[in-house]
């Protein structure tokens, strides 16, 4: 007679011991929190952070980094400092419960809990919260004024609500006074820099007689808005210059609502103040005028943007496109989508970005002193790469249409450099280089590009081409590669102000090298990281920096190959000496945020078995910086783990490194049964956190190790045309090896579990070896011969140049070598598996099709060896519903508990689920006879 057992939650390994600390299971996820560093204040003087739960209402907390008092905001999220460093603004989240219920309820949008405002005032920490706010908006470096979009039914009718194009009422509150002001109809509005002038488009909703659509301007202080355009059928949303002199935007007369709605470039001068304008004027009918450009029209899709200093405008033109044909009778006309072989891309391809080609527009460039227009192409494929955020006079296009279709299957395919002058709209070209491996200069002096393993500089003034990269004496190119294509470079730190000197990486160090190659490369860093086997990066801490100033500090990230310890350095940014090391520790550092005009700094530490908190550091003091959450105070009453770097010589005879993570609690006189996972190489993460969560495909390390669980995550090297045996190599040696050094590892318990690239060698492992009593494979190429021609849907991509030159590693393709697509594919070797597995692809997969998990799952089934797969509807490569990653979790751990621990089957594994009982058993029940 079967019996049903209860779900096992967990085995508690120290049953019966006193003050034994707990072992993790499935109801410990929803206590684990994370944290997240928002940002400081201009001044350094406060701290924003969030502490947030998987499920739930977090709390945001701003902290007073001098005094350590907190103002804490609960549900807060997305904070801002005004530009003085007095006031911060942030949204409310509804309470998790609220939402919860409503989308229960299947509320509509408009129905829906909606965010709140919250406005602190830092000096005495007083909290006005406002309800029923949308978006929000303060200058960025000035103003004390803050505007939201609001919809409160105090301000708006619950009809206007629903009505989608319809605006919102915009309140204008002063920050000091509390005063406010409240402008109807506002689709979308914009601050100037300084934070005294609103631009704003004006939607109104049908019903209200007495408004009108339009631009609108407002002057702050005087909170009243004045009219610039109105009455047209479409308005586009206003940009303002930095200084807020001038704005720019798109109207149009015509009501067409598909295909191209014909529009017309407005610019007004607004000036420095008062709150009476001239009218706008049209750079731009709905038709251009510029030469090479008479077919192309401004639309619904034109979004203006000045240049940094607003003496340009580029704004976008576009092809005619015709409306809809609405004679057209759905049920009377094919469906279909037609591949041509002389096509850029193919129809998955082209769907995929068939929005982003609707609204593709070209850019025209005015000089708004003179008068000049610029087209440069009208080439969908060209990208343009502007110098100093259009201030600059130079261009660089990068045209890859010559080698369009060989991006099939080569990810270096070239594209074509040219370097546009705007002064005198004349194109040069310049070369051929690999994509994503050029850019030009921050001043537009140079265009700058990897090739041929060098660096190579262009002079735009001279034409001249040199090879910058020769005189440094060690490469600039990753010497770990191992994917067969060029190599790739280490990169740049960036340019020095003026172009006076591009910063290169090698393995450890940094160079900076002349532009014009007069003088030798200088070591900045003086040789101490190759001295020191450390690496160091520059770190940039302001997101609005284009180039680095000669004499300032420059943070950079250290990392030591040797121990794998993290931390930071500084240097003086033109001079050549060894960093100083600010900290070296054995943890991982991430979510750095530096104050604008202070050096304080605020971000996150872990390694494996602390949690993740926020930590603050004065003066560049990260020795002495403090701690100022405690975010999962309940870690320490759990059994967690410790991480610890191994070494080994694979079969091959290269020395290899790797993790092993143990429990905390490890007695070895005992016998571990052991996980084996990995993905490429990840030793450098000895010291990361793992958060305890419910998996995306994987198992999660702390969740086994605390069940009694040794986890080993090796590295692999892979040689080209042998991935799978590669994976042999290095996997299954420091297997060997670490049962023979620790013999507390039961060999006859070792699983092995990996996703995507790893869940591949996972299926090709099993037929190669028995040495895994059970084996979980993720989203796996099963055959590479079929995988080899398929398309990557998340993409639209072709999966040829995954092989070819990708992650994959064959190197060749399938007709130059089809006996190497063969022996790497586990499909074809199916009958040597001995060993259980259990295979997880989902049918909404977007980068490795799902038909190969079921290619594997099928020989299987043939073979009648033991088998499962699990697929989740509608989830993509990983899982991402929260529902779905709680379930994969219990049964990954109930298949691996089953193999290596000698647990109950589950009735899913041991019956399975009819599909008339789907949705309404899970099956996780455990079973015994």
């Amino acid at each position: 007679m079967k019996k049903i057992l209860l779900p096992i939650l967990g085995i508690t390994l120290a049953a019966g011991m006193v003050n034994a600390k707990k072992v993790l299971d499935h109801s410990s996820f929803d206590d684990w929190k994370s944290v997240r560093v928002d940002r400081l204040s201009n001044d350094g003087r406060w701290a924003a952070y969030e502490v947030n739960p998987q499920e739930g209402n977090g709390t945001l907390t701003l902290r007073n980094v001098k005094t350590g008092k907190t103002i804490t905001i609960p549900r807060g999220y997305n904070p801002k400092f005004t530009a003085d460093s007095r006031n911060a603004v942030a949204l409310i989240k509804p309470l998790f419960a609220d939402t919860r219920q409503a989308k229960i309820d299947k509320k509509k949008d408009f129905d829906m809990p909606q965010d709140s405002l919250a406005i602190v005032d830092l000096a005495s920490g007083s909290v006005t919260k406002i309800a029923n706010v949308i978006r929000y908006g303060i200058g960025k470096e000035g103003g004390e004024w803050v505007a939201y979009l609001s919809c409160d039914t105090a301000h708006i009718t619950p009809k206007a609500l629903k009505d989608k194009k319809a605006g919102r009422p915009l309140v204008l509150r002063n920050l000091r006074s509390g005063e406010s002001k409240i402008v109807n109809w506002v689709k979308e509005f914009s601050f100037s820099d300084d934070g005294m002038r609103i631009a704003a488009s004006l939607a109104t909703c049908g019903k209200d007689s007495t408004a009108t659509d339009g631009i609108g301007i407002i002057s702050l202080p005087d909170t009243n808005m004045f009219l610039i355009d109105r009455d047209k059928v479409f308005y586009s949303a206003p940009v303002l210059n930095r200084a807020g002199t001038a704005v720019s935007y798109v109207a149009s007369t015509d009501s067409t609502e598909t295909g191209t709605r014909k529009s017309v470039l407005y610019l007004a001068d607004l000036g420095k103040g008062g709150d009476s304008f001239p009218e706008p004027r049209a750079l731009c009918d709905s038709r251009m005028s510029v030469a090479g450009a008479d077919t192309l029209f401004v639309n619904q899709y034109t979004v203006p943007q000045f240049s940094h200093d607003g003496k340009r405008l580029i704004a976008g033109v576009a092809r005619y496109v015709a409306p809809d044909d609405t004679t057209i009778v759905d049920f009377e006309r094919a469906d279909l989508d037609i591949w041509r072989w002389d096509a850029p891309y193919t129809p998955p391809k082209e769907l995929k970005m068939a929005e982003e080609a609707r609204k593709q527009t070209f850019p025209i460039v005015f000089d708004l002193a003179s008068g000049q227009q610029r087209f440069i192409t009208d080439n969908p494929l060209v990208a343009l790469k502007p110098s100093n955020r259009w201030d600059g006079d130079y261009v660089l296009v990068k045209d890859p249409s010559e080698g369009i279709i060989s991006q099939q299957w080569d990810y270096a395919a070239p594209e074509h450099l040219a370097v546009y002058d705007l002064r005198s709209g004349k194109q040069t070209d310049i070369t051929d280089a690999p994509q994503e491996m050029s850019d030009i200069s921050p001043c537009g002096n140079y265009v700058a590009w990897y090739n041929d393993m060098a660096y190579h500089i262009y002079n735009n003034a001279t034409g001249e081409t040199v090879e910058i990269s020769d005189a440094i004496p060690y490469p600039t190119w990753d010497e770990d590669q191992d994917i067969p294509m060029m190599r790739q470079p280490y990169g740049v730190a960036g340019w020095l102000d003026g172009d006076k000197a591009l910063l290169v990486y090698d393995r450890y160090d940094i160079w900076s090298v002349d532009p014009t190659g007069k003088t030798k490369p200088v070591c900045l860093t003086a040789g101490e990281g190759r001295k020191t086997n450390r690496r160091f990066r520059y770190i940039k801490t302001d997101s609005e920096e284009i180039s680095i100033t000669p004499g300032r500090e420059m943070l950079l990230s250290v990392f030591d190959y040797t121990d794998k310890r993290n931390g930071y350095a500084t240097m003086t940014a033109g001079k050549a000496a060894a960093p100083d090391i600010k900290v070296l520790d054995t943890y991982t550092f991430s979510q750095l945020r530096k104050a604008k005009n202070a050096n304080v700094y605020a971000y996150q530490r872990a390694n494996f078995n602390t949690s993740p908190d926020v930590w603050i550091a004065q003066n560049n003091n990260f020795r002495n910086a403090a701690k100022v959450t405690d975010a999962n105070p309940q870690m320490k009453d759990y059994n967690w783990g410790d991480a610890q770097l191994v070494k080994w010589y694979s079969y091959s005879g290269d020395l290899t490194e790797g993790v092993l993570y143990t429990p905390e609690n490890l007695d070895k006189s005992k016998k571990y049964p052991m996980l084996v996972v990995f993905y490429e190489r990840n030793s450098e993460e000895l010291y990361r956190h793992y958060t305890m969560e419910p998996s995306w495909s994987w198992v999660n390390y702390p969740f086994y190790v605390s069940r009694g669980y040794v986890v080993f995550v090796p590295d692999v090297k892979y040689a080209p045309g042998i991935p799978g045996e590669s994976a042999y190599n290095y996997i299954c040696s420091g297997v060997e090896d670490l049962c023979k050094k620790y013999p507390w590892i039961d060999r006859d318990r070792i699983g092995i579990d990996g996703q995507s690239w790893g869940g591949y060698q996972t299926s090709f492992l099993v037929t190669r070896t028995d040495m895994f009593a059970c084996a979980g494979s993720g989203a796996p190429v099963a055959n590479m011969t079929s995988a080899f021609g398929g398309i990557r849907w998340g993409s639209g991509e072709s999966r040829q140049a995954q092989y070819e030159c990708g992650q994959s590693r064959i190197g060749r393709s399938l007709w130059e070598a089809p006996q190497l697509y063969i022996a790497n594919s586990p499909v074809f070797y199916a009958d040597r598996v001995n060993t259980p597995l259990l295979i997880m692809h989902n049918d909404q997969d977007g980068a490795v099709p799902w038909y190969q998990g079921i290619e594997m799952f099928m020989a299987l089934r043939r073979l009648q060896k033991p088998v499962w797969m699990l697929q989740y509807n509608g989830e993509a490569h990983n899982i991402r519903a929260r529902k779905n990653r709680k379930d994969i979790t219990i049964r990954l751990q109930q298949f691996f508990d089953h193999y290596l621990k000698g647990a109950p089957m589950p009735v899913w594994m041991k019956d399975g689920i009819p599909a008339t009982r789907k949705g309404q058993e899970m099956g996780t029940e455990l079973t015994a006879e």
